[in-house]
C-alpha cells in the first residue's frame, strides 16, 4: 500500500503547466514538514517534500494557495530513477497528491475557500491554526 498524509507550509508558489498536445494540466510546489522532535540545539527541523497534481486538483492549487499557507496532502509517493551523462544513477522522489484541504486562511478570504463544493467532499468546516512567524522552521 502506497499511502502517505503531510501536513505542512508550502515554501514556494504553486507552479502551473501544460503538459502534451492535450493540454493536461499540472502544478507542482514544495512543502515544509515539521518533525516531531527536536534535534540537539532544541530547534524543530523540517523535511522539504516536493508535491504534483494533475487535472482539477491542479488548477485548484494554481488558484488558491500560496507560499506560506498551511495544507494537508493525500497521495502517494513517486520515485523515478535517471541516468546522468557521467553514466551514474539517479533518483527524483516526489508526492503525487490525490487530495488537498487547505488549513489555514484569513477571515476575508473564508468564502472564497469553502464556498465551492468542488474543492472539499466533505463539511464546509474550517480548521484554523495559529503559528507566529517565529515557530516556522523555514
Amino acid at each position: 500500500m502506497n499511502n502517505i498524509t503531510l501536513i505542512g507550509r508550502l515554501i514556494n508558489n504553486p507552479e502551473l503547466n501544460f503538459i502534451g498536445e492535450s493540454n493536461n494540466t499540472v502544478t507542482s510546489f514544495t512543502i515544509a514538514v515539521s518533525r516531531n522532535y527536536k534535534n540537539k540545539i532544541g530547534i524543530v527541523e523540517s523535511d522539504f517534500i516536493r508535491i504534483e497534481f494533475w487535472g482539477k486538483r491542479a488548477e485548484i492549487c494554481a488558484q488558491y494557495i500560496q507560499k506560506g499557507k498551511l495544507v494537508a496532502i493525500e497521495g502517494s509517493i513517486r520515485t523515478d530513477r535517471y541516468e546522468t551523462s557521467e553514466g551514474s544513477y539517479k533518483y527524483k522522489t516526489w508526492v503525487l497528491g490525490n487530495e488537498i484541504k487547505f488549513l489555514d486562511h484569513n477571515k476575508s478570504s473564508d468564502k472564497k475557500y469553502y464556498e465551492s463544493p468542488q474543492i472539499f467532499n466533505e463539511s464546509n468546516e474550517s480548521t484554523s491554526t495559529n503559528i507566529s512567524d517565529e515557530e516556522l522552521t523555514f
